[in-house]
């Protein structure tokens, strides 16, 4: 495709509740922008528990300097602490569009404009965002469109490791796109038949670690890493991925358990945050984050979340049962057949039970 909207947003931070020292600090990284001085501010603002202006500078130098997912958690946090401020807000959704979650920016623009209808920057950026969905979606159907075509030449029996390696790349650009269905197992899936079918193929390789990465598998990245080091020692994808962390494979279940915890619930909902941007066609990452978010309080953000789960078919016990608390706390009625549907898949007899009483509950009022 061609004629992308542009994006280019200026972070609107101003200095407002800020330490002095901090403010000092950020001006000197701006105006002469260096390693040893970013890493001054860093341990500067992290070193104590920081204002959410401290948290905003810094966040402010990762958007200029490029490091647009170090930005993100830090602007969570923020808009978290103070969830009414604009300029906050609308950097986050800039950071948003950084790393490629138009959705969410848009969403972000949304929520600033519900609290300060007419603000200037808001509409603008909004504007902007609405047209590259646009653009983007149309980018996506012709996406899908190809995935029918390039399943079909991988199907036949004469099919060869570049029929599944045009496969996979499309699949790899939907991986990232809510609810394209595609998730990072379904692109290591095609890629490991187009490995068996040709071990030396340096292109399958590269596409191979990258895709086992995002999906969290560490022993198929690391056996892909290896052979990508036999077959291809020159490849300009190794230094990256000899220092990228291991490969953890997610465990949502476990960040939500640890979320319940009052003292470690905010750094628990930034990896959920995170991994549901990094998969968000993963079903358990997306029930998870939506429960975190409706136990920080911000029935909003789950309700948007749980749009996009409600719209799977085919969901289990867990996922209807999230989505019977989102739309119970808003009184809507979709919270009905949740129930029931959680009820019907319920693996004990317990939390039968416990469905059974709110839905009674529902019949009696």
């Amino acid at each position: 495709m061609s004629g992308e909207p542009s994006i280019d947003w200026q972070p609107q931070y101003r200095g407002d509740l800020t330490r002095p020292e901090v403010l000092v600090c950020f001006e000197q990284v701006i105006n002469e922008p260096d390693g040893a001085k970013l890493t001054a501010l860093r341990e500067m603002v992290l070193a104590v528990d920081p204002l959410p202006g401290d948290l905003h500078a810094l966040a402010s130098v990762y958007l200029l300097t490029g490091q647009f997912a170090e930005a993100v958690p830090l602007l969570e946090v923020v808009a978290d602490m103070g969830p009414e401020d604009p300029a906050v807000r609308c950097d986050l959704a800039s950071a948003y569009v950084l790393i490629g979650s138009v959705d969410r920016a848009a969403r972000e623009l949304e929520r600033i404009l519900a609290v300060h209808p007419g603000c200037v920057p808001a509409e603008s950026q909004l504007a902007e965002a609405r047209a590259w969905l646009e653009w983007h979606e149309a980018g996506v159907g012709f996406l899908r469109q190809q995935v029918g075509l390039l399943s079909g030449l991988a199907a036949d029996a004469t099919a060869g490791p570049t029929e599944h390696l045009a496969l996979a790349r499309v699949l790899y650009q939907l991986a990232a796109v809510p609810r394209s269905g595609v998730d990072w197992p379904d692109v290591v899936s095609v890629l490991e038949r187009a490995h068996h079918l040709d071990r030396g193929h340096e292109q399958v390789l590269e596409l191979l670690v990258a895709a086992a990465h995002n999906a969290g598998v560490e022993g198929p990245w690391r056996s892909a890493l290896l052979e990508l080091e036999r077959v291809a020692p020159g490849s300009e994808h190794l230094d990256h991925w000899r220092s990228a962390p291991p490969a953890v494979e997610p465990n949502p279940d476990r960040l939500l358990a640890v979320a319940t915890d009052p003292e470690e619930v905010h750094g628990a909902v930034r990896e959920l945050r995170a991994l549901y941007r990094r998969s968000p066609n993963n079903l358990d990452a997306l029930r998870c984050v939506v429960q975190a978010e409706v136990g920080l309080g911000n029935v909003a953000e789950a309700l948007w979340l749980a749009e996009s789960l409600a719209a799977v078919e085919g969901l289990d016990f867990y996922g209807h049962g999230a989505l019977a608390m989102v739309y119970g706390l808003i009184g809507d009625d979709r919270m009905r057949h949740h129930i029931v549907m959680a009820m019907e898949l319920a693996p004990e007899e317990e939390e039968r039970a416990y469905f059974q009483d709110q839905l009674d509950g529902l019949n009696e009022g």
